[in-house]
């Protein structure tokens, strides 16, 4: 300001030029002054007036909220150092918040420290030395925040400034626009404030799966009912499966088929099923089977004991009924043949016959055992013969 640095130089004229002539008064009798404003000052001269005709005569010009030292009405004295601060708005965004206030600071870092922050624990969006014009100026501060970032089920503390995004690259995390972040990445961070992140990946997959067979099924009245006879067995078919997958931290949440090609056409099942009923069979009692059972077991020529382990062994296995059922394998008769149908190689009657029961479970014990005490040592051994 060139005014600030010329000397006042006042042409008395009029009767107020004769009234000071009349008292000797002239310029000799000027009045050295200090004028500051906003920090910068200038030495200026006045015969007489105040602080505020000092400032007229300078060019000073000033708003409602600029402050003058001393006041405007003061009267001038020799040596005295006036100080103008002019008000200056700043449009200040605070932790996101904006606002506007008004300094006498003239640098940003003039206005920080006149709010009282600390320049070791705030973030700028300006160089500090920035100044502050009269028109104003903008900027935005940061203080930071104490927050948790969860990645992938990992909690982590950090302190962070500006948003969750930026939180985010502050915790080493390379996000994408389609990854889950909660709260939203624009927001601004707040201490507590517990942001967690989900990594999304999508990937594509080629698969083979199973195409269920169908089974086509007749019925039979000439066959036990109950009895299934498979006249050509099925086979599943195998589809080629493009799928195209969505994983949260590495786990597939869900899935879309966006093709499907089949490589093998399943078989159907044909089937025959019986449905002829068979009467109950007369329960033979279990002396008149076991007076049947001895005179095979001797027939083969095998003693007494082995006709008395075959005893043991029948009465855990079946009680020697001939129509004793097991509901949950399917082994049937007094030896428990499975599946009971096995039995018809001894007879026809191989439901209701004790005899060809016995026959064919002597059969069975000395081919797979040798002797009857054979099989009932397997059995107290295993549980099973």
């Amino acid at each position: 300001m060139a005014s600030l640095t010329k000397t006042l130089t006042i042409a008395l004229a009029g009767a107020l030029a004769i009234g000071l002539s009349g008292l000797g008064v002239n310029a000799a009798f000027g009045k050295d002054i200090t004028l500051v404003v906003d920090g910068q000052s200038a030495p200026v001269t006045l015969v007489y007036g105040s602080v505020s005709e000092l400032l007229a005569t300078n060019n000073v010009t000033l708003d409602v909220r600029d402050r003058v030292v001393p006041e405007l009405s003061t009267l001038v004295t020799q040596g005295m150092v006036v100080n103008v601060s002019h008000a200056r708005p700043v449009q200040l965004t605070l932790n996101g918040q904006a606002g506007v206030f008004w300094t006498y600071a003239t640098t940003v870092g003039q206005a920080i420290a006149d709010l009282g922050l600390s320049e070791t624990s705030i973030r700028v969006t300006t160089a500090l030395q920035t100044p502050i014009p009269l028109s104003g100026y903008a900027f935005g501060i940061d203080t930071g925040h104490d927050v948790s970032v969860t990645v992938a089920g990992s909690p982590l503390d950090i302190h962070a400034f500006g948003t969750v995004a930026d939180a985010l690259r502050s915790a080493g995390v390379t996000f994408a626009a389609g990854d889950l972040i909660t709260p939203g990445p624009g927001e601004y961070l707040r201490d507590g404030m517990a942001i967690v992140f989900v990594k999304v990946v999508t990937q594509t997959v080629i698969r083979d799966v199973e195409i269920p067979y169908t089974v086509q099924n007749s019925n039979d009245a000439g066959i036990a009912k109950g009895t299934v006879n498979v006249v050509t067995p099925g086979r599943v078919g195998m589809a080629s499966q493009t799928v195209v997958q969505t994983l949260h931290d590495g786990q597939v949440v869900s899935e879309t088929v966006t093709a499907e090609s089949t490589w093998r056409e399943p078989v159907t099942q044909v089937q025959v099923t019986g449905t002829k009923v068979i009467p109950p069979a007369a329960v033979v009692p279990a002396g008149e089977a076991q007076e049947i059972a001895h005179g095979m077991v001797l027939a083969r020529g095998w003693g007494e004991g082995e006709f008395a382990c075959l005893v043991n062994l029948w009465n855990r296995e079946s009680g020697w009924r001939v129509n004793a059922s097991n509901a949950y394998s399917g082994a049937y008769g007094i030896p428990q043949a499975l599946p009971g149908s096995k039995m018809a190689s001894a007879g026809a009657d191989w439901q209701t016959n004790p005899a060809t029961q016995i026959t064919w479970g002597l059969g069975y014990i000395a081919g797979r055992y040798g002797t009857p005490c054979g099989a009932w040592g397997h059995f107290t051994s295993t549980g099973w013969y």
